[in-house]
């Protein structure tokens, strides 16, 4: 597992608008410049919120991404206590 790079993958898409912008285009192309592994990758892809957070992704940098994703917070509340 590499939590570091889940966690700052998903950092960069929260902090830089270019990440992001490219994230929203094509997330598989952005998400190829991280070494994760493939459950990773897929977390991602699908933005599986509870997956992301079994795998160690801090809470301070899922709920901006789940923001940006326009995920309501009761939502993103149930997905993490799964």
């Amino acid at each position: 597992m590499s939590t570091y790079a889940l966690n700052k993958l998903l950092r960069d898409v929260n902090r830089d608008p270019g990440t992001r912008e490219r994230f929203f285009k094509d997330a598989a192309a952005v998400a190829a410049g991280y070494d994760l592994t493939g459950e990773e990758r897929r977390a991602v892809l699908d933005r599986d919120v509870t997956a992301l957070y079994r795998f160690g992704v801090h809470g301070l940098i899922l709920r901006p991404f789940t923001i940006l994703h326009q995920m309501p917070e009761p939502d993103y509340l149930e997905a993490i206590r799964r």
